[in-house]
């Protein structure tokens, strides 16, 4: 049976809201549905479940989850504005192996800001004379580093799926993980561009395309180049 911890062990649906914020703690809201979903499945919900067993890929077969972290958070390239996962999953495959799972929930909010506006600062239209902040290009650097791929200051892809994949293969690395999971668990039938999104960052990344529900991967991720990463979109209807 999984376990699951905030600040405190989560024992019901409700515990969540505190971690998750209470302005997010309503019906159809991502935070609201991922916890709802997840806790009633007692970790790895079924069909997501069945949909990796059907793969192939033998690193993820039998893969179950011991422990989830809800708002976990990675720091990276310094100790300020870490990246907070929604819900890391740790969890074994069929050989014992150590697997972890970054999840990213999802309603009808974007991936945040593309690349070239973050880096420039705060808003989607940056003015044409704003120049990359140096902090900004330090972490792109970082993160480009643990892609493995090089990531331009101008690049459209979104950067909330950058830090997220590098949060996902760090906390990998850090446990002796032999390979990373980037999940993406979207409610409703609505997606605000998000799998198009998700598409063009694994397509640049791995030169692999995405389809709903198909895990993509691997691609060796890491400093290294060494940590097999997988992706994978999870479309779902909102139950509440």
């Amino acid at each position: 049976m999984t376990t699951f911890y905030g600040f405190k062990e989560l024992t019901k649906i409700d515990d969540w809201a505190d971690i998750v914020g209470r302005k997010n703690w309503r019906a159809k809201a991502s935070a609201y549905e991922l916890a709802h979903c997840w806790h009633e499945s007692s970790g790895l919900p079924t069909p997501i479940s069945t949909a990796i067993q059907g793969t192939g890929h033998q690193v993820l077969r039998g893969l179950t989850v011991d422990l989830c972290l809800v708002e976990k958070p990675v720091f990276l390239d310094t100790r300020i504005a870490p990246s907070m996962t929604d819900l890391m999953g740790y969890g074994r495959n069929e050989q014992g192996e150590e697997i972890v799972i970054a999840v990213e929930g999802k309603a009808d909010e974007p991936f945040a800001l593309p690349v070239r506006a973050w880096v420039r600062g705060d808003t989607l239209n940056p003015p044409v004379t704003a120049t990359p902040r140096p902090t900004r290009l330090r972490r792109l650097e970082f993160l480009s580093k643990h892609l493995a791929h090089t990531i331009s200051p101008d690049s459209p892809l979104r950067y909330q799926l950058l830090h997220r994949t590098v949060s996902a293969v760090l906390e990998a690395q850090l446990h002796g993980a032999v390979a990373a999971l980037v999940l993406v668990h979207s409610f409703g039938t609505a997606t605000s561009g998000n799998f198009s999104d998700f598409g063009d960052f694994v397509r640049e990344l791995c030169a692999a395309t995405v389809e709903k529900g198909s895990v993509a991967g691997p691609h060796k991720l890491g400093e290294e180049g060494d940590l097999p990463t997988y992706f994978l979109w999870w479309q779902q209807a909102a139950k509440q």
